[in-house]
């Protein structure tokens, strides 16, 4: 095998593809890239059993042929290579020679007959969407994360459903913690096929994906056995999905019986970040006091000290007082786009649901705490 391609192509794939073979895995070649070079091009593989990437890049290729070598020195010698062309040349006993002239590597590259296989994507009905709107519907979801011991499978995923109402069809992504909630809608374009099980997709892979997708065009997804599967232009992402059930998140986000309260969302951002600074590991919650056109948010640590801040609000309802963890607060508000956000309460142990005010793609749901 014998190729030479543009560097900055070259370093930005290997990049996009560090969190994939940076993850432990029982197979140590799990931290390689798979390199196959025929014709004009080289294809770029990661696979760490869960997240397989794929991507075709032009090349100008002498020979062709198949290598397997560890993503992250070669990801660091390309990026600091000073050339726009870089050379990759194997030799002899599966050494790699990159370089040329003054400027030469020689790495070992691992057998890739050990690389993992890759998921066949033939006949799969792929539907249209925005590449923006899925970026985002992916990053809303990664927000809320998990801890290294958790088992739970709906934590450790994020749901994935068509959603059919009066206002047509959408695509929803649902992702929880138990302590807070994220949905977020995406209009896309075809027929979604839906499986008969739940679609529930690993954080730890949808965090890969925000790194693949783009802020404008278009990508398609679907759906092939057990892999979410998601294409644009020359490169495919494919993520094992999890088994298991999925709660109830409709009945959290039900805002029927509650007081919606409108206000600015910088300056809603503005006070939890102030009120922030006064928690800590031991003391994260904060009280919201709900008065008649007035809110009230006190905050008191006794390593630390207290901290009061009073706001004007059009609130009406029953007065009542309930603790959240601010930091919750502060996610969501960076993640709603509109400059207005309605708070939506009902009593002392009920969650806060927030949604922008002209905009309702995304739902945000913080549990109160128990104090």
């Amino acid at each position: 095998m014998k190729f030479s391609a543009d560097r900055k192509s070259l370093s930005e794939v290997l990049a996009q593809v560090q969190g994939i073979c940076g993850r432990k895995t029982n197979l140590a070649i799990t931290s390689d890239v798979l390199i196959k070079v025929a014709g004009s091009e080289v294809v770029i593989m990661a696979n760490d059993l869960e997240t397989v990437f794929q991507g075709q890049y032009e090349a100008e290729v002498e020979s062709d042929g198949i290598i397997s070598i560890n993503a992250k020195k070669l990801y660091e010698i390309i990026r600091e290579y000073p050339d726009a062309l870089v050379p990759l040349n194997e030799i002899e006993n599966r050494w790699v020679e990159i370089g040329k002239d003054n400027i030469q590597y020689h790495i070992v590259s691992s057998d890739y007959d050990n690389f993992p296989e890759t998921p066949l994507i033939e006949d799969i009905p792929f539907v249209e969407i925005e590449s923006a709107a899925l970026k985002k519907m992916v990053e809303v979801s990664s927000m809320i994360g998990f801890s290294s011991d958790e088992k739970r499978i709906y934590v450790l995923g994020a749901l994935l459903e068509k959603v059919v109402d009066d206002k047509g069809e959408c695509l929803r992504m649902v992702s929880t913690d138990s302590r807070r909630l994220n949905c977020y809608d995406a209009t896309y374009e075809g027929e979604f096929i839906v499986p008969d099980e739940n679609i529930i997709i690993p954080k730890k892979g949808l965090s890969e994906l925000g790194k693949f997708l783009d802020r404008e065009g278009t990508v398609k997804i679907g759906i092939k056995e057990d892999h979410f599967i998601v294409q644009k232009r020359n490169e495919t992402m494919m993520i094992k999905l999890l088994e298991g059930d999925y709660p109830d998140y409709r009945r959290v986000i039900n805002t029927e019986q509650m007081t919606p309260v409108e206000m600015d969302r910088t300056m809603l951002l503005m006070v939890m970040r102030r009120i922030s600074i006064l928690s800590s590991d031991d003391y994260k919650s904060v009280m919201f006091n709900f008065k008649e056109n007035q809110l009230v948010v006190t905050i008191t640590n006794p390593e630390i000290g207290e901290s009061k801040e009073e706001i004007t609000i059009g609130y009406g309802g029953d007065p009542f007082e309930s603790a959240f963890n601010p930091r919750y607060f502060i996610d969501a508000l960076n993640a709603v786009d509109s400059s207005t956000v309605v708070l939506n309460v009902k009593g002392t142990k009920n969650p806060c649901i927030i949604k922008g005010l002209d905009d309702e793609k995304l739902v945000c749901a913080i549990m109160a705490m128990s104090v």
